[in-house]
């Protein structure tokens, strides 16, 4: 795992709220008429928190007799995520999700349990359920978008380790479960037909480079070889996950746009999710197959709107912004300013207020000036300079990190 994602993973353990800020489970399954008085009691000694191991007695004693009281069920999940009993939680989780298959609280948790214990696929997969439910969680998406990627990351990692120490099958199955993920990824069934042919599956190496071929015509010149899809191809399936078409069309754009580095910032550097946030009135995203990445960009301060509020998606970005865009960036991931000898563009004045920004991604290589020496700061950022300067960018604080 790349120390992006570690970095985001280490923030993931689970935090709770106050008592007072635990959902009633009573909002998400009705209390029958005869258990009300009694539950409104536990219920209320649970929020009070005074004495845990008397209500957890009571709670079981409740569900000796009403066994499909998933209500209770969720309340011992309760006290034992305030326990620190993780383990314990997930099981009262289950228990009430297994009573009443509509139960978004079980799913929630069981959701950041899973995240939390590194069970990234399954994490994924209970954040969609969730998103199917008639349900108002804030960043919901975003959290299955980061399972998501984390969980191929995982994969992907596994199966390259796997495969270095001949464990073919295992190397196997983590590229059949990628593929679960990214069905319609080129890359991951050549890799999975050069895992084949190791074991001396020639037929069924065959159909998966007709299935990589039928996705990518091109591929069909090129004989099957093992080692024959690029580490970075794997990295970045890894990093967008079943969203890489979206990578592509940035990677080749002839003029990057505003979303597009908004969706490059997050990809690259998913921590940025955990920064403290400032929401800000934004008007035009509603639209934009960036939108959440955008809010975030924008709450963490590192793309600003224009003053109608307006940020303009599908604009080009131009070289100011994201100069502007990286230098902060740099600054919030603990990358300072560069002490070596500034490189001064022929076209900006040491007094303008984009100048140290400017010498930051000068000095650290994410941007270059021109032959003419200047910079152009009005100038427009192609797909791949923006890759390229995020990918820069990420080597280097994978190196001071070390």
């Amino acid at each position: 795992m790349n120390l992006v994602l570690l970095a985001l993973v280490l923030q993931s353990s689970l935090v709770l709220p106050p008592r007072t800020g635990m959902e009633n489970p009573a909002a998400v399954s009705p209390i029958p008429r005869k258990l009300q008085k009694n539950y409104d009691k536990l219920w209320k000694r649970f929020v009070g928190g005074t004495d845990d191991a008397k209500l957890r007695k009571d709670l079981d004693s409740l569900l000796q007799k009403e066994k499909t009281f998933d209500p209770a069920w969720i309340m011992e999940g309760y006290l034992a995520l305030y326990k620190g009993d993780n383990g314990a939680a997930r099981a009262r989780f289950s228990d009430a999700l297994k009573l009443n298959p509509n139960n978004r609280i079980a799913v929630y948790y069981l959701a950041e349990l899973a995240f939390a214990l590194g069970e990234y696929t399954q994490a994924a997969t209970l954040y969609g359920q969730l998103l199917s439910m008639p349900v108002s969680l804030p960043d919901l998406d975003t959290k299955r978008q980061r399972a998501t990627l984390l969980a191929m990351d995982s994969l992907l990692n596994g199966a390259a380790t796997a495969e270095r120490e001949n464990r073919f099958s295992e190397a196997e199955d983590r590229y059949r479960q990628a593929l679960k993920i990214a069905p319609k990824e080129a890359a991951l069934h050549t890799r999975l037909a050069d895992i084949l042919l190791k074991q001396n599956r020639t037929e069924e190496a065959g159909a998966e480079r007709k299935a990589a071929e039928a996705l990518v015509p091109a591929l069909a010149a090129k004989p099957i070889e093992a080692d024959s899809t690029k580490a970075d191809d794997l990295e970045d399936l890894g990093r967008w996950g079943s969203d890489i078409d979206v990578f592509h069309r940035i990677r080749d754009a002839e003029e990057a746009t505003r979303e597009q580095v908004a969706l490059l910032v997050v990809r690259y550097f998913p921590q940025v999710t955990e920064f403290r946030q400032t929401p800000r009135i934004v008007t035009d995203i509603e639209n934009s197959l960036a939108k959440s990445e955008i809010q975030m960009v924008v709450a963490v301060g590192l793309m600003d709107p224009l003053p109608n509020h307006a940020f303009e998606p599908a604009a080009p970005v131009t070289r100011g912004d994201l100069a502007r865009t990286l230098a902060r960036l740099s600054r919030m991931i603990g990358i300072s300013d560069s002490s070596s000898l500034p490189v001064s563009p022929s076209d900006l004045a040491p007094t303008n207020a984009m100048y140290p920004d400017i010498q930051l991604v000068l000095a650290s290589g994410l941007l270059a000036v021109g032959d003419s020496g200047s910079f152009d700061v009005s100038g427009r950022v192609s797909g791949p300079q923006a890759v390229r300067a995020a990918e820069r960018l990420l080597r280097t604080f994978q190196q001071v990190q070390r």
